[in-house]
Protein backbone atom coordinates (compact mmCIF):
# COMPACT_ATOMS: atom_id res chain seq x y z
CA UNK A 1 0.00 0.00 0.00
CA UNK A 2 1.18 3.51 -0.81
CA UNK A 3 2.47 5.48 2.16
CA UNK A 4 -0.20 7.78 3.55
CA UNK A 5 0.00 11.07 5.44
CA UNK A 6 -2.40 11.67 8.34
CA UNK A 7 -3.61 14.92 9.90
CA UNK A 8 -5.45 14.94 13.21
CA UNK A 9 -8.69 16.90 13.38
CA UNK A 10 -11.79 17.12 15.56
CA UNK A 11 -13.81 19.16 13.09
CA UNK A 12 -15.49 22.51 13.66
CA UNK A 13 -18.30 21.15 15.80
CA UNK A 14 -16.18 19.46 18.46
CA UNK A 15 -16.86 15.94 17.19
CA UNK A 16 -14.68 13.01 18.38
CA UNK A 17 -11.08 13.28 17.13
CA UNK A 18 -10.14 11.55 13.92
CA UNK A 19 -7.27 11.38 11.46
CA UNK A 20 -7.70 12.37 7.83
CA UNK A 21 -5.56 10.43 5.35
CA UNK A 22 -3.96 11.65 2.12
CA UNK A 23 -1.55 10.36 -0.48
CA UNK A 24 1.50 12.55 -1.08
CA UNK A 25 0.32 13.03 -4.65
CA UNK A 26 -2.99 14.47 -3.41
CA UNK A 27 -1.24 16.95 -1.11
CA UNK A 28 1.09 18.01 -3.93
CA UNK A 29 -1.99 18.78 -6.05
CA UNK A 30 -3.47 20.90 -3.23
CA UNK A 31 -0.20 22.77 -2.79
CA UNK A 32 0.21 23.45 -6.51
CA UNK A 33 -3.39 24.62 -6.74
CA UNK A 34 -2.84 27.14 -3.96
CA UNK A 35 0.39 28.42 -5.55
CA UNK A 36 -1.37 28.85 -8.88
CA UNK A 37 -4.39 30.54 -7.33
CA UNK A 38 -2.31 33.13 -5.45
CA UNK A 39 0.49 33.43 -8.03
CA UNK A 40 2.82 32.53 -5.17
CA UNK A 41 5.54 30.78 -7.15
CA UNK A 42 8.17 33.26 -5.90
CA UNK A 43 8.98 34.46 -2.41
CA UNK A 44 9.57 32.87 0.99
CA UNK A 45 6.91 31.78 3.46
CA UNK A 46 6.58 32.37 7.20
CA UNK A 47 5.05 29.59 9.29
CA UNK A 48 3.50 30.48 12.69
CA UNK A 49 1.35 27.31 12.77
CA UNK A 50 2.17 23.80 14.05
CA UNK A 51 3.31 21.46 11.30
CA UNK A 52 1.14 18.60 12.57
CA UNK A 53 -1.86 20.67 11.47
CA UNK A 54 -2.75 20.77 7.78
CA UNK A 55 -2.46 24.58 7.72
CA UNK A 56 1.16 24.51 8.89
CA UNK A 57 2.23 21.46 6.90
CA UNK A 58 0.91 22.87 3.65
CA UNK A 59 3.08 25.98 4.04
CA UNK A 60 6.16 23.76 3.85
CA UNK A 61 4.80 21.77 0.95
CA UNK A 62 3.95 24.88 -1.09
CA UNK A 63 7.38 26.35 -0.46
CA UNK A 64 9.07 23.05 -1.33
CA UNK A 65 7.27 22.82 -4.67
CA UNK A 66 8.09 26.46 -5.45
CA UNK A 67 11.73 26.08 -4.41
CA UNK A 68 11.50 28.81 -1.77
CA UNK A 69 12.29 28.88 1.95
CA UNK A 70 10.14 28.67 5.08
CA UNK A 71 10.91 30.77 8.18
CA UNK A 72 9.32 29.21 11.26
CA UNK A 73 8.17 31.23 14.26
CA UNK A 74 9.71 29.47 17.26
CA UNK A 75 7.99 29.04 20.61
CA UNK A 76 4.54 30.24 21.56
CA UNK A 77 2.61 32.62 19.36
CA UNK A 78 3.70 36.23 19.82
CA UNK A 79 2.34 38.84 17.40
CA UNK A 80 5.34 41.16 17.66
CA UNK A 81 7.81 38.31 17.22
CA UNK A 82 5.82 37.24 14.16
CA UNK A 83 5.94 40.73 12.65
CA UNK A 84 9.67 40.94 13.36
CA UNK A 85 10.25 37.57 11.66
CA UNK A 86 8.25 38.63 8.63
CA UNK A 87 10.42 41.76 8.43
CA UNK A 88 13.86 40.21 8.98
CA UNK A 89 13.20 37.19 6.75
CA UNK A 90 11.59 39.14 3.94
CA UNK A 91 8.85 36.51 3.73
CA UNK A 92 6.08 37.42 1.33
CA UNK A 93 3.53 34.74 2.17
CA UNK A 94 2.05 33.31 5.38
CA UNK A 95 -1.03 31.75 6.97
CA UNK A 96 -2.79 32.77 10.18
CA UNK A 97 -5.92 31.84 12.12
CA UNK A 98 -8.40 34.63 13.00
CA UNK A 99 -7.28 35.01 16.62
CA UNK A 100 -3.73 35.71 15.45
CA UNK A 101 -4.97 38.47 13.16
CA UNK A 102 -6.97 39.91 16.06
CA UNK A 103 -3.75 40.05 18.12
CA UNK A 104 -1.94 41.96 15.35
CA UNK A 105 -4.83 44.42 15.07
CA UNK A 106 -5.27 44.90 18.82
CA UNK A 107 -1.53 45.54 19.12
CA UNK A 108 -1.70 48.02 16.22
CA UNK A 109 1.31 46.22 14.71
CA UNK A 110 2.28 47.45 11.28
CA UNK A 111 3.14 44.95 8.56
CA UNK A 112 6.59 45.20 6.98
CA UNK A 113 6.72 46.23 3.33
CA UNK A 114 6.82 43.48 0.74
CA UNK A 115 4.23 41.15 2.31
CA UNK A 116 2.07 39.82 -0.53
CA UNK A 117 -0.64 37.74 1.14
CA UNK A 118 -1.72 36.37 4.52
CA UNK A 119 -4.14 33.44 4.15
CA UNK A 120 -6.65 33.36 7.02
CA UNK A 121 -8.07 29.91 7.71
CA UNK A 122 -9.59 27.87 10.50
CA UNK A 123 -12.62 30.16 10.79
CA UNK A 124 -14.09 33.44 9.62
CA UNK A 125 -12.32 36.74 10.23
CA UNK A 126 -14.96 39.43 10.68
CA UNK A 127 -15.12 42.32 8.23
CA UNK A 128 -14.12 45.02 10.71
CA UNK A 129 -10.99 43.18 11.88
CA UNK A 130 -10.08 42.31 8.29
CA UNK A 131 -10.33 45.94 7.21
CA UNK A 132 -8.29 47.11 10.20
CA UNK A 133 -5.63 44.52 9.38
CA UNK A 134 -5.51 45.77 5.80
CA UNK A 135 -5.11 49.35 7.10
CA UNK A 136 -2.07 48.18 9.06
CA UNK A 137 -0.59 46.75 5.88
CA UNK A 138 -1.43 43.07 6.44
CA UNK A 139 -2.87 41.76 3.13
CA UNK A 140 -5.21 39.26 4.79
CA UNK A 141 -7.53 37.15 2.64
CA UNK A 142 -10.34 34.93 3.86
CA UNK A 143 -10.14 31.28 2.92
CA UNK A 144 -12.63 28.44 3.21
CA UNK A 145 -11.57 24.85 3.58
CA UNK A 146 -11.03 21.96 5.93
CA UNK A 147 -8.58 19.20 6.69
CA UNK A 148 -10.40 16.91 4.24
CA UNK A 149 -9.57 19.28 1.36
CA UNK A 150 -5.89 19.59 2.22
CA UNK A 151 -6.51 23.11 3.57
CA UNK A 152 -8.21 25.38 1.02
CA UNK A 153 -11.26 24.94 -1.19
CA UNK A 154 -11.84 28.63 -1.92
CA UNK A 155 -9.81 31.74 -1.13
CA UNK A 156 -10.16 35.45 -1.81
CA UNK A 157 -7.35 37.34 -3.56
CA UNK A 158 -5.15 40.06 -2.02
CA UNK A 159 -5.75 42.58 -4.80
CA UNK A 160 -9.46 42.68 -3.88
CA UNK A 161 -10.93 44.67 -0.95
CA UNK A 162 -11.22 42.46 2.11
CA UNK A 163 -14.37 40.33 1.98
CA UNK A 164 -15.71 37.06 3.38
CA UNK A 165 -18.25 36.17 0.69
CA UNK A 166 -17.85 35.04 -2.94
CA UNK A 167 -14.49 33.37 -2.37
CA UNK A 168 -12.81 32.09 -5.54
CA UNK A 169 -12.73 28.30 -5.79
CA UNK A 170 -9.20 26.94 -6.28
CA UNK A 171 -8.46 25.55 -9.76
CA UNK A 172 -8.00 21.90 -8.75
CA UNK A 173 -11.48 21.55 -7.20
CA UNK A 174 -14.97 20.90 -8.45
CA UNK A 175 -17.48 22.18 -5.90
CA UNK A 176 -21.26 21.70 -5.87
CA UNK A 177 -24.13 21.89 -3.38
CA UNK A 178 -26.52 19.05 -2.61
CA UNK A 179 -30.29 19.39 -2.18
CA UNK A 180 -29.74 20.71 1.37
CA UNK A 181 -27.18 23.30 0.17
CA UNK A 182 -24.31 21.43 1.79
CA UNK A 183 -20.96 21.86 0.05
CA UNK A 184 -19.63 18.85 -1.87
CA UNK A 185 -16.26 18.67 -3.56
CA UNK A 186 -14.30 16.39 -5.85
CA UNK A 187 -10.75 16.44 -7.19
CA UNK A 188 -7.47 14.58 -7.14
CA UNK A 189 -6.41 16.45 -4.00
CA UNK A 190 -9.21 14.96 -1.89
CA UNK A 191 -8.65 12.77 1.18
CA UNK A 192 -8.43 9.02 0.60
CA UNK A 193 -9.66 7.87 4.00
CA UNK A 194 -10.18 8.56 7.70
CA UNK A 195 -9.32 6.88 11.00
CA UNK A 196 -12.41 7.28 13.19
CA UNK A 197 -12.33 7.08 16.99
CA UNK A 198 -14.53 4.30 18.40
CA UNK A 199 -16.19 4.18 21.83
CA UNK A 200 -13.62 1.62 23.02
CA UNK A 201 -10.74 3.90 22.05
CA UNK A 202 -9.79 1.95 18.94
CA UNK A 203 -9.79 3.34 15.39
CA UNK A 204 -11.89 2.29 12.42
CA UNK A 205 -10.37 2.78 8.96
CA UNK A 206 -12.85 4.36 6.55
CA UNK A 207 -11.84 4.24 2.89
CA UNK A 208 -12.96 7.16 0.69
CA UNK A 209 -13.18 6.07 -2.98
CA UNK A 210 -11.48 8.47 -5.40
CA UNK A 211 -14.60 8.67 -7.59
CA UNK A 212 -16.88 9.77 -4.74
CA UNK A 213 -17.73 13.37 -3.95
CA UNK A 214 -17.04 14.42 -0.35
CA UNK A 215 -20.04 16.02 1.37
CA UNK A 216 -19.41 18.50 4.18
CA UNK A 217 -21.67 19.75 6.97
CA UNK A 218 -21.33 23.32 5.70
CA UNK A 219 -24.19 25.18 4.05
CA UNK A 220 -22.93 27.33 1.16
CA UNK A 221 -24.10 29.48 -1.72
CA UNK A 222 -22.43 28.91 -5.08
CA UNK A 223 -22.30 31.41 -7.94
CA UNK A 224 -20.25 29.90 -10.73
CA UNK A 225 -16.70 29.51 -9.38
CA UNK A 226 -17.45 31.63 -6.28
CA UNK A 227 -18.41 30.21 -2.87
CA UNK A 228 -20.02 31.88 0.13
CA UNK A 229 -20.04 30.00 3.43
CA UNK A 230 -23.39 30.36 5.20
CA UNK A 231 -23.32 28.23 8.35
CA UNK A 232 -22.76 24.76 9.76
CA UNK A 233 -25.71 22.47 9.09
CA UNK A 234 -24.96 20.35 12.16
CA UNK A 235 -25.17 23.34 14.52
CA UNK A 236 -28.91 23.88 14.04
CA UNK A 237 -30.99 23.17 17.15
CA UNK A 238 -34.73 23.01 17.84
CA UNK A 239 -36.07 25.53 20.34
CA UNK A 240 -39.81 25.65 21.01
CA UNK A 241 -40.27 23.51 17.90
CA UNK A 242 -38.35 25.85 15.57
CA UNK A 243 -34.91 25.35 14.02
CA UNK A 244 -32.45 27.96 15.31
CA UNK A 245 -28.92 28.68 14.10
CA UNK A 246 -26.74 29.55 17.15
CA UNK A 247 -23.96 30.79 14.85
CA UNK A 248 -26.25 33.40 13.29
CA UNK A 249 -27.27 34.61 16.76
CA UNK A 250 -23.60 34.64 17.78
CA UNK A 251 -22.69 36.77 14.77
CA UNK A 252 -25.40 39.29 15.65
CA UNK A 253 -24.42 39.33 19.33
CA UNK A 254 -20.75 39.91 18.51
CA UNK A 255 -21.65 43.24 16.94
CA UNK A 256 -22.66 44.34 20.42
CA UNK A 257 -20.17 42.24 22.46
CA UNK A 258 -17.03 41.35 20.45
CA UNK A 259 -15.69 37.92 21.36
CA UNK A 260 -19.02 36.61 22.66
CA UNK A 261 -19.83 32.97 21.92
CA UNK A 262 -23.33 31.49 21.74
CA UNK A 263 -23.85 27.84 22.61
CA UNK A 264 -27.03 25.77 22.89
CA UNK A 265 -27.82 23.71 25.96
CA UNK A 266 -30.71 21.44 26.90
CA UNK A 267 -33.83 23.03 28.42
CA UNK A 268 -36.64 21.00 30.06
CA UNK A 269 -39.49 22.99 28.51
CA UNK A 270 -38.13 24.55 25.30
CA UNK A 271 -35.98 21.59 24.28
CA UNK A 272 -32.91 23.83 24.15
CA UNK A 273 -31.92 27.38 24.96
CA UNK A 274 -29.17 29.71 23.87
CA UNK A 275 -26.41 30.69 26.30
CA UNK A 276 -24.09 33.64 25.65
CA UNK A 277 -20.56 33.25 27.03
CA UNK A 278 -17.70 35.70 27.30
CA UNK A 279 -15.21 37.37 29.65
CA UNK A 280 -17.42 40.38 30.56
CA UNK A 281 -20.73 39.77 32.32
CA UNK A 282 -21.78 43.43 32.01
CA UNK A 283 -21.20 43.51 28.25
CA UNK A 284 -22.93 40.15 27.77
CA UNK A 285 -25.94 41.29 29.77
CA UNK A 286 -26.35 44.54 27.85
CA UNK A 287 -25.84 42.90 24.46
CA UNK A 288 -28.22 40.03 25.22
CA UNK A 289 -30.98 42.33 26.44
CA UNK A 290 -30.64 44.49 23.32
CA UNK A 291 -30.78 41.40 21.11
CA UNK A 292 -33.76 39.94 22.95
CA UNK A 293 -35.77 43.14 22.44
CA UNK A 294 -36.21 42.41 18.73
CA UNK A 295 -35.34 38.72 18.31
CA UNK A 296 -38.08 36.08 17.80
CA UNK A 297 -38.71 34.02 20.93
CA UNK A 298 -36.74 30.88 19.96
CA UNK A 299 -33.70 32.99 19.00
CA UNK A 300 -33.48 34.89 22.28
CA UNK A 301 -30.59 34.45 24.71
CA UNK A 302 -31.85 32.53 27.73
CA UNK A 303 -28.85 32.93 30.02
CA UNK A 304 -25.33 34.32 30.10
CA UNK A 305 -22.10 32.99 31.57
CA UNK A 306 -18.97 34.98 32.36
CA UNK A 307 -15.98 32.85 31.45
CA UNK A 308 -12.75 32.98 29.45
CA UNK A 309 -13.39 31.45 26.03
CA UNK A 310 -11.35 28.23 25.67
CA UNK A 311 -9.29 27.93 22.50
CA UNK A 312 -7.49 25.04 20.85
CA UNK A 313 -3.76 25.17 20.19
CA UNK A 314 -4.68 26.46 16.73
CA UNK A 315 -6.54 29.41 18.26
CA UNK A 316 -9.98 28.08 17.29
CA UNK A 317 -12.95 27.98 19.66
CA UNK A 318 -12.86 24.75 21.67
CA UNK A 319 -16.57 23.98 21.86
CA UNK A 320 -16.01 20.69 23.67
CA UNK A 321 -14.20 22.48 26.49
CA UNK A 322 -16.82 25.26 26.58
CA UNK A 323 -19.67 22.76 26.88
CA UNK A 324 -17.79 20.99 29.69
CA UNK A 325 -17.40 24.29 31.55
CA UNK A 326 -21.12 24.97 31.15
CA UNK A 327 -21.99 21.55 32.56
CA UNK A 328 -19.53 21.72 35.45
CA UNK A 329 -20.37 25.28 36.54
CA UNK A 330 -24.13 25.83 36.17
CA UNK A 331 -23.98 28.24 39.11
CA UNK A 332 -22.07 30.74 36.92
CA UNK A 333 -24.98 31.14 34.53
CA UNK A 334 -27.36 34.07 35.00
CA UNK A 335 -30.83 34.30 33.49
CA UNK A 336 -31.60 37.07 31.03
CA UNK A 337 -34.97 38.77 31.37
CA UNK A 338 -37.09 38.37 28.23
CA UNK A 339 -38.96 41.45 26.99
CA UNK A 340 -42.68 41.38 27.61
Amino acid sequence: MEDLIAFATSGSSGSPPKAVLFTRQALDICARGALEHLHAERGDWCCPLPVWHVGGAMIYLRAGLAGTAVHALEGKWNPRAYADLMKTSGARWSSLVPTQVVDLVNGEIQAPPGVRCIIVGGGALDMETGRRARALGWPVVQSYGMTESGSQLATALPDEPYHTDRLSILPHWEVAADSLCRARFQGEGKLCGRLLTQDNGEFLLEHVPSRDWWTTCDLVRLEGRFLTFLRRADRLVKILGELVDPDAVQEALQRRAPGAVVEATAHPRAGAELVACGPSMARLKEASREWNETAPGPQRIGSIMETPIPLTIMGKLDRTALRAMMREHPEKRERVDFPR
